[in-house]
């Protein structure tokens, strides 16, 4: 078909051709990949179509058609625009469908790399010029060469509105096909290469590097092992290494190379005189086969890269996931150009100091080289469970500060279009959702790389619940060119798509400040103008620290200042802070987390805590970090002014303090962090012999146990230290108990300052009442009874016998207090269904249906959506169509409306929370994207719904509300509802539909409601989204009135019981949930039905409620113990 289609399509071409001429307007170039080349008014890289007048007269091509369709010729139509003789037009093709004169204009439809026809017609109706059906490829155009009457060619060299000038090519080749793809095998095997290109050749190496066909002879570099660290120790000579390039002749033989000499593993690193950490044996080899085709005329392909490794353990080799880098290796060892030795720098500093016995190797070795001009271009593989997930080239640089001089560094890697992809689109972080990661670290554990290689890490882990972005860890093993590079680990890189990742801020609407006011992103005006208030305005005046507190967040303040103080950060606070804002006018209280415009502070590079560089747990981190006459390092003035001037103030003094006692009773208890020490250490020992053999870093298990059990010590001494330094800082005389208590753990719980004492908590057990605190005496703490569904506070026994549920108690002794629940008497609403938009949504999936994540009975509320276009949901390879107009997640997270109740209790965490989105277009034709929400209502009065809704640049300015209560087919009505038309904004808002007035809507089980859009220009498509989070239906129980003298469903027996009772009445007794009640009202149990069974031995002699509610009735039945 497709050649028939191609046949007709050149009849027309030949026919019109004297028509192309006579008119001069042609289809000079097109790209149909564009991820490097240009972008749109926008910013954005889109394909794009170039046209070029080759006459001598201007064109007016208004009502001219342009498209990919042959059946569909004016697809896209020309507005009133002329192009005038020897001139170009760009057309992007980015399905943006802009068709304004003056304006860049874009079509409706989007190119595909894989090959269309591209036709451009008159007004008439005349086919002007067209493009066959041609495969390209990422950043190739396909041109005429020359200029308006050669033939296609493509073009590596890609020259929108200019003249296609430069070298054309006859074909884009693909890269050789490899007969085994990479991982773990147990035997050696012949690996075929093959290509069913005529003419053409492979190329490939063994070493890492690319293949060129420049390199066949093989490239010699220089580097040493011997460097004069001290004055008067010799200079090593200059060694050689190389690498080279092959040409593909027969089948490669894989093996074991393990057994072979080492090679880049006997080029020393450091400066050292004497590399002792160079492996006296052999260390583990893989073998990296890169390969790429060549042909004269032709544009060579990509290189395809794999990797194997050949041992007797297969995928088990290693425990943890595997990185393997593979790069010419003299873009890392060369000692001229190497950015992984000292190399020429440390000798060029030597010489010019010839006397300095301690040598100040900062910024003098070739590993202290910044900048893109010393990236290295390099190939990435990983590999998880011995499989391999990602692929791809990337750039490498070496990271990091002091720790650069360490044998083994840390590399920055990025992933950027140049080098074929712009993003590394894989779940690196199993705790964290995010899938998709412009850059990373490869990380050395910084100035732990020779002690516990996981101190960073496990602040990081401890500090994870806390008002503070922390980092991802995942554990690696790491390759270079094949050979065994140690144990590192994946962390997040902090630059503006780290926090645009975490908190969906825009790269280009953020500030991002390091150490001294120090720019990674944006400008430092705002912090500036922050400090000169400050420094203006005493924050001792409540006034004034309120208003701070909508320029910071004083809780991640406390937060992090407290973490950093009591893990004994000394590298800081003049060293390794990050704190960063949205850019936003003014102070936005109503806006997402993060998105409010204040300044906040991330967990960053903390390898110098536990008393890792002066040994001393007794250190006075407090102190040194309020002390307004430090040393110039660590804590000069500047580094210690917000604390100091933050604690001036009396209040927030106060909760300083008890924050910090709430963390060492829960997130710091010394139990939670051996655990956790002890859980992290066993993820890596397994792979610590081959880290000892390689870098001798730690150098065997001997010493790493030295350093795990400073560690220990450090956990087992420092909360008791820490709390001396709290009571030496602030006058305070002596610690206090604090013992809480609950007349019921099942009727509530009690929060302590910002700690709720229940499982969630960290070291809050499932049992934890009565709890135990240590607080300080005369600091007054808060303390509150928060009461479980269907109970209510009553009032304080013990050191209160107050009826407030929030006490505040300040005592110089121990003290005792339990709070006193009992089961309401009033029916109050409360949560029916409610949708938590969580990483439990399928990313990048356009849905049909989502169901409740919490509901009170036995049956789900559903989301059923309606697209606008008909055929939905689409599949990946539908690009014409795929995810548009849909339904789908969206990592936008939002506080409000969120119901800690239906999430067991947990507190809002943002990196748990996403968004659903609704997508453009929001219309078509007549159709509209519509939300239907089934919910029944049995068993419940007084029904309100509500939402948190956002508008992220679509043309919608309102939400269209209607409900139905009949069964069957819906009939939407809008009748006695007080609001149908909901006002969209920019920003998160609460929206709360009250349906209480309206009685046919209570008990009903065909409750629906439906949400549409209003606004002008609806068809538009521009990739932007409606968001939705955190949707709640509430109602309020109706009364447990005994099912009487009514046709009934259930039957109950025996009635008087025992033990079980059995329940008999509908087909599907699965579907039956229910509720048991004392006769005062009180729930005792709840469940589904099993079996038809419900076992009720435990329960006293005496008169019950049992209610008992399928989808069609809900029936309370009084039944008798016996």
């Amino acid at each position: 078909m497709l050649k028939i289609t191609l046949f007709f399509v050149a009849l027309f071409f030949l026919g019109f051709f004297n028509d192309v001429h006579s008119q001069g307007i042609v289809i000079n170039e097109i790209l149909t990949s564009n991820t490097t080349i240009n972008q749109d008014e926008d910013g954005t890289y889109q394909d794009w179509i170039e046209l070029y007048n080759t006459g001598t007269t201007t064109v007016n091509l208004s009502g001219y058609g342009l498209s990919d369709d042959p059946t569909l010729l004016y697809k896209w139509v020309f507005p009133t625009i002329s192009i005038a003789s020897g001139t170009y037009l760009l057309v992007w093709c980015s399905n943006k469908n802009r068709a304004i004169p003056g304006n860049p204009l874009h079509t409706n439809f989007k190119l595909s790399s894989s090959g269309e026809v591209i036709t451009l017609t008159s007004n008439s109706g005349v086919t002007v010029d067209f493009v066959p059906k041609t495969v390209s490829a990422q950043n190739i155009s396909l041109g005429r060469l020359p200029d308006g009457t050669g033939n296609f060619v493509f073009f590596s060299n890609v020259t929108p509105n200019a003249t296609n000038s430069t070298v054309g090519y006859s074909e884009v080749l693909n890269p050789p096909t490899f007969s085994q793809e990479s991982g773990f095998l147990t035997a050696s095997f012949d690996l075929t290469l093959s290509s069913a290109t005529a003419g053409s050749t492979i190329l490939y190496t063994l070493d890492g590097s690319e293949p060129k066909e420049s390199n066949l002879g093989g490239t010699t570099y220089s580097y040493k092992n011997q460097y004069p660290f001290f004055p008067g120790q010799a200079t090593g000579p200059l060694l050689t290494q190389s690498f080279r390039t092959l040409q593909y002749t027969v089948p490669i033989n894989i093996v074991d190379r393990s057994p072979l000499p080492n090679k880049l593993a006997a080029i020393s690193t450091t400066t050292d005189f004497d590399p002792f950490y160079i492996p006296k044996t052999p260390i583990f080899k893989g073998t990296v086969v890169r390969a790429k085709l060549i042909k004269p005329g032709s544009l060579e392909s990509k290189t395809a890269t794999k990797t194997y490794y050949i041992c007797p353990q297969g995928a088990s080799k290693f425990t943890l996931p595997v990185v393997s880098l593979s790069l010419d290796e003299n873009k890392f060892f060369d000692y001229y150009a190497g950015i992984n030795v000292a190399g020429i720098d440390f000798d060029n500093w030597r010489i010019a100091n010839p006397t300095l016995d301690t040598p100040d190797i900062g910024n003098v070795c070739n590993f202290f080289r910044h900048g893109i001009n010393n990236e290295a271009v390099a190939n990435m593989t990983y590999f998880v469970n011995g499989k391999e997930v990602l692929n791809q080239d990337v750039g490498l640089r070496i990271h990091g500060g002091s720790s650069r001089v360490a044998q083994n560094r840390s590399l920055s890697i990025n992933a950027r279009s140049d080098y074929g992809n712009d993003a590394m689109n894989y779940k690196f972080f199993s705790d964290k959702s995010h899938d998709s990661f412009t850059g990373l670290v490869l990380h050395n554990s910084g100035n732990d790389y020779n002690q516990t290689l996981f101190r960073d890490a496990f602040c990081h882990e401890l500090m994870k619940s806390l008002n503070i972005l922390t980092k991802g860890y995942q554990p690696t093993i790491t390759l270079i060119n094949g050979e065994y590079w140690g144990i590192m680990s994946f962390r997040d890189k902090i630059e503006a798509d780290y926090f645009k990742r975490e908190y969906n801020v825009p790269s280009t609407a953020i500030d991002i400040l390091e150490d001294g006011n120090k720019l990674i992103a944006g400008d430092n005006l705002d912090y500036l103008d922050l400090l000169d208030y400050i420094t203006k305005n005493p924050l001792s005046i409540q006034t004034n620290f309120d208003y701070i507190k909508t320029r910071l967040d004083p809780e991640n303040f406390k937060d992090y200042y407290i973490s950093e103080i009591f893990l004994e950060n000394t590298d800081w606070p003049s060293n390794n802070i990050v704190y960063w804002r949205k850019k936003t006018v003014i102070y936005e209280p109503n806006a997402p987390f993060g998105s409010d415009g204040r300044w906040r502070w991330a967990a960053h590079d903390m390898d110098d805590t536990f008393a890792i560089t002066n040994s001393d747990i007794n250190f006075n981190t407090l102190a040194a970090a309020t002390d307004p006459n430090g040393p110039g390092y660590p804590n000069p003035e500047w580094a210690t002014f917000l604390l100091r001037k933050m604690l001036e103030n009396n209040r927030y003094k106060i909760e300083f303090i008890n924050r910090f006692a709430d963390l060492l009773n829960t997130t710091f208890l010394t139990s939670r962090m051996l655990s956790k020490m002890t859980e992290m250490k066993a993820v890596i020992a397994p792979e610590m012999p081959q880290q000892f053999a390689r870098w001798s870093a730690p150098y065997d298990n001997g010493d790493w146990t030295y350093f795990l059990n400073n560690q220990t010590n450090f956990i087992n001494q420092r909360p008791t230290f820490q709390r001396n330094h709290i009571r030496a800082q602030f006058g305070i005389s002596k610690n206090i108990n604090a013992t809480l208590d609950v007349s019921s753990a099942n009727h509530g719980y009690i929060k302590m300052n910002t700690i709720d004492i229940k499982t969630g908590t960290p070291s809050i057990t499932s049992n934890p009442y009565p709890w135990t605190g240590i607080y300080f005496s005369a600091i007054p703490v808060t303390i509150k009874a928060i009461a479980n569904p269907g109970f209510t506070f009553s009032h304080w026994t013990g050191a209160s016998t107050s009826t407030n549920p929030e006490i505040t108690i300040t005592s110089n002794t121990d003290f005792n207090v339990t709070a006193v629940f009992v089961p309401e008497t009033v029916a109050t609403s409360r949560p029916i269904y409610y949708w938590m938009m969580n990483a439990a949504i399928a990313n990048n999936i356009p849905l049909e249906t989502l169901n409740s994540t919490y509901k009170t009975g036995n049956s789900d509320g559903v989301i059923q959506y309606q697209s606008c276009l008909v055929g939905y949901p689409f599949v990946a390879a539908d690009l014409t169509h795929w995810r548009k107009a849909s339904m789908e997640r969206r990592n936008s997270p939002t506080d409000i409306n969120y119901i800690p109740e239906v999430n067991n209790n947990i507190a809002f965490n943002i990196s748990d929370m996403k968004g659903l989105q609704i997508r453009e277009p929001l219309e078509n034709g007549t159709l509209e994207n519509t939300m239907v929400f089934n919910f029944s209502t049995i068993g419940y009065k007084d029904i309100t719904f509500s939402f948190a809704a956002i508008n992220e640049s679509t043309p919608a300015n309102a939400i269209i509300v209607e409900y139905s209560i009949n069964p069957g087919t819906p009939v939407w009505t809008t009748s006695g509802l007080i609001s149908t038309s909901l006002p969209l904004t920019t920003r998160y808002q609460l929206f709360h539909l009250d349906f209480s007035a309206i009685t046919t809507i209570n008990n009903n089980a065909d409750f629906k409601v439906r949400l549409r859009f209003a606004g002008t220009n609806m068809t538009v498509d521009t990739g932007a989204q409606i968001t939705f989070n955190n949707i709640a239906v509430n109602g309020t129980q109706l009364p447990l009135a005994v099912t009487e003298n009514v046709t009934q469903k259930f039957l109950v027996s025996p009635n008087p019981f025992s033990d079980f009772v059995t329940i008999r009445g509908i087909n599907d007794m699965q579907s039956v949930f229910y509720k048991l009640y004392a006769i005062d009202g009180k729930l005792i149990k709840t469940g589904v039905l099993e079996d038809a069974q419900i076992n009720l031995n435990h329960l006293s002699k005496g008169i019950y409620l049992l209610q008992l509610s399928s989808e069609e009735k809900v029936e309370t039945k009084k039944i008798i113990k016996k």
